[in-house]
């Protein structure tokens, strides 16, 4: 799975994405705790999880290799809130014009 971002300059669209894979999540997710100054407990209250020892293991299983017995998929939902928690979104405005 991936988060697409479609930009479009003049009459350019160009589009990115990051894959969700074990090395991106685990990417993500310290940047997170990094920027935010909290622990692994302080990261999952951000993301709607509670603050306990069980989801700070789940987020090791979620950046682990899918071949690993232990490994579990990020839900795409926790994905896309993490994305958008690190990456930022820029406000969708109307113009006038075309309401």
């Amino acid at each position: 799975m991936s988060a697409i971002k479609i930009i479009v300059n003049d009459d350019f669209v160009t589009l990115e994405y990051e894959e969700k894979n074990g090395q991106n999540i685990d990417k993500r997710l310290r940047q997170l705790k990094s920027t935010l100054g909290v622990t692994w407990y302080g990261v999952a209250s951000v993301l709607g999880m509670k603050p306990t020892e069980a989801s700070v293991r789940l987020f090791k299983r979620w950046c682990r290799s899918p071949d690993m017995a232990s490994y579990q998929e990020m839900p795409e939902s926790q994905w896309k809130v993490l994305l958008m928690l690190t990456i930022g979104q820029k406000p969708i405005t109307c113009d006038e014009n075309h309401n």
